[in-house]
């Protein structure tokens, strides 16, 4: 005969287990207990009122962690994107210094105006040339600062110095172009002992001459450089055109009659990436009188213009990243850049926002003082 093998009596299961409902807790008592020795064990939950708290307290943890997320990024963001605007600005705009400071270097004369032979700011070629009239009899003389012997495309006026031209992100102004030349120093190639070495150009190209025999005319080559804004053909969610400032550089030989300006009118190298608006000053002396002028204001003042000593550079650029859409970036916000106060063109809705800054450079023409040739 099969016996209950549990240690209880009959009628004895009915005080095993309990359910007490007692307002407001909610209690499952365990009232087992054993004849060798037994044990009472009681567990209760939360009350109503406390779980409410917890799920609040939960949600009000999660919704600061949250933010906390969304703080942690955006200041990340804004801070890479600082940090690609400065890096961009200071290596690019000190290798444009330097080598504008290389203008009018070794030329027959210190001076520079749109009248000065091989001067080092070229504002003419025989695409614009300045004819004057005088004497008597009347006798026309003509003025550029590149070689009459230099035809076509590569001295075209596009090809020059010129105010207000060219592309730009901002209302109602365009960007300048600034195009200089000099003649390096040479010195023997320390890779070829029969060539002679003038340094890098702004594209990175080594300048080199082939020597030849002692008691010969050594020609050299004269090198020309522009700056000025392009489209960057690597792009991506850009709210403007992608534009970036670029180098251009080509070569021309100081003696016999050039043709062409070699190498010269292509895309060029890119210095600054992103670029809404490029702008130059020229740094002008009339007399004991100097001040800063606009290249399209230069070239519109009548009878001789004076001579320059110095440019001031201005660009307005931004962050290649983007810093999502913070609202403390306005779309109508205001640039002074060198003289002139701009707003970037507005966007395409949705975009998202960029970093903006300011950078300029006053560069002295160091070839340009004194009274060399004048």
């Amino acid at each position: 005969m099969i016996r209950n093998a549990l240690p209880f009596e009959k009628g004895e299961l009915e005080g095993i287990f309990k359910i007490e409902l007692d307002t407001p807790h909610l209690t499952l008592r365990n009232n087992i207990s054993h004849g060798w020795g037994g044990f009472s064990n009681s567990q209760s939950g939360f009350t109503l009122i406390e779980l409410m708290i917890a799920l609040a307290l939960g949600l009000v943890i999660s919704a600061a962690a949250i933010m906390l997320f969304l703080t942690g990024q955006k200041s990340y963001s804004l801070q890479q994107g600082t940090a690609d605007l400065q890096d961009n600005a200071n290596f690019g705009l000190n290798y444009i210094v330097k080598d504008i400071r290389l203008s009018n270097l070794n030329t027959m004369t210190s001076g520079i105006s749109d009248e000065t032979a091989g001067g080092g700011i070229v504002f003419r070629s025989i695409s614009n040339k300045k004819s004057i009239t005088s004497g008597t009899p009347p006798v026309t003389t003509d003025y550029y600062n590149l070689p009459a012997s230099l035809t076509g495309t590569t001295v075209a006026v596009g090809m020059l110095s010129q105010g207000n031209t060219g592309l730009s992100n901002v209302n109602t102004e365009k960007s300048d172009q600034l195009v200089i030349q000099y003649k390096p120093q040479y010195v023997t190639d320390p890779d070829d002992a029969t060539k002679l070495f003038g340094g890098f150009d702004c594209e990175g190209n080594r300048i080199t001459v082939t020597k030849v025999a002692a008691g010969t005319p050594q020609p050299l080559n004269i090198i020309v450089q522009r700056y000025f804004l392009r489209t960057d053909t690597k792009i991506g969610n850009e709210p403007n055109a992608s534009l970036a400032l670029a180098c251009d550089a080509g070569f021309y030989s100081d003696t016999g009659s050039p043709t062409t300006i070699s190498n010269y009118g292509d895309d060029g190298q890119i210095i600054l990436k992103r670029v809404d608006y490029f702008h130059v000053l020229l740094g002008v002396q009339n007399g004991t009188n100097f001040r800063y002028i606009s290249i399209d204001n230069y070239m519109t003042l009548t009878g001789t213009r004076p001579r320059i000593l110095s440019v001031q550079l201005g660009a307005l650029i931004r962050s290649a990243q983007s810093v999502g859409s913070d609202s403390m970036i306005k779309d109508t916000q205001k640039f002074q850049v060198l003289d002139k106060e701009v707003t970037v063109k507005t966007p395409t809705a949705g975009n998202s926002k960029y970093v903006r800054q300011v950078v300029s450079q006053t560069v002295a023409l160091r070839n340009t003082f004194g009274e060399r040739g004048l």
